[in-house]
């Protein structure tokens, strides 16, 4: 655990680093990557016939795949962007307090967004033991909206905070808001909710067919990487 734990600060350590030393499009192309490989392998996960006995990666329940190809695509898209397009810097803004306030409200409003959504997601066994299952799935819905749209507010917010400038460093909020949204991992949240929906043994409540919706999360997520290093002026 303690190795884990050392392993996943010292990756959370490194892209924010490459995000701050100017290394923003070859860190964003990791991203969009490692999101369209998970998505790939979700697809392919389910494909495959459903056996709640496999040791790797058990399918408890045959859902279609279709959808987590199709975030694989519109990621790999974005990646082709990426690497073929030129951007254009955006117009300078003088940093101000009103660009901290978008990353303060950005920030919490996207942890807000998974911690509000996951009372919808985990119901107490009281609740579920009483509720009907079609009202349990539409709770679960309800809480996977609810995380899409804070997710997709939160990284206009952050958009909005990334506008800060200053004549001697154009990209100072640029670098700063990509370098901390890396360092906090928040870029793997998708991911971790889409696992927690097909994966919750200690709550035996499994959604795998609401996980395609949750991992939608992570297009908002890849527009807010993309434009936010397309308008980098200086990126590697």
């Amino acid at each position: 655990m303690i190795a884990r734990i050392f392993i996943a600060g010292f990756a959370s350590f490194v892209a924010g680093l490459s995000y701050l030393t100017g290394l923003a499009r070859i860190m964003t192309g990791f991203l969009l990557g490692f999101g369209a490989l998970c998505s790939v392998v979700a697809g392919v996960l389910f494909l495959l016939p459903a056996d709640e006995k496999r040791l790797v990666l058990p399918v408890y329940e045959q859902v279609p795949a279709w959808p987590y190809f199709l975030i694989a695509a519109s990621l790999l898209g974005m990646l082709a962007v990426l690497f073929l397009t030129k951007g254009k810097p955006a117009e300078e803004e003088p940093v101000s307090a009103s660009h901290f306030k978008y990353l303060l409200g950005g920030i919490i409003g996207y942890l807000a967004s998974m911690f509000l959504s996951s009372v919808y997601w985990f119901p107490s066994d009281a609740v579920r033991r009483a509720a009907d299952p079609s009202l349990l799935t539409s709770e679960v819905l309800f809480g996977t909206c609810l995380f899409l749209a804070g997710i997709t507010v939160s990284c206009a917010s952050l958009y909005r905070a990334s506008k800060g400038s200053s004549e001697r460093h154009p990209d100072l909020m640029r670098r700063f808001v990509l370098g901390l949204f890396t360092f906090l991992q928040l870029d793997k949240m998708p991911l971790l909710v889409a696992y927690l929906l097909i994966y919750s043994p200690e709550t035996k409540v499994v959604f795998p067919y609401l996980a395609a919706l949750a991992l939608t999360s992570y297009i908002p997520v890849g527009i807010f990487l993309l434009q936010t290093t397309r308008e980098c002026r200086i990126t590697e």
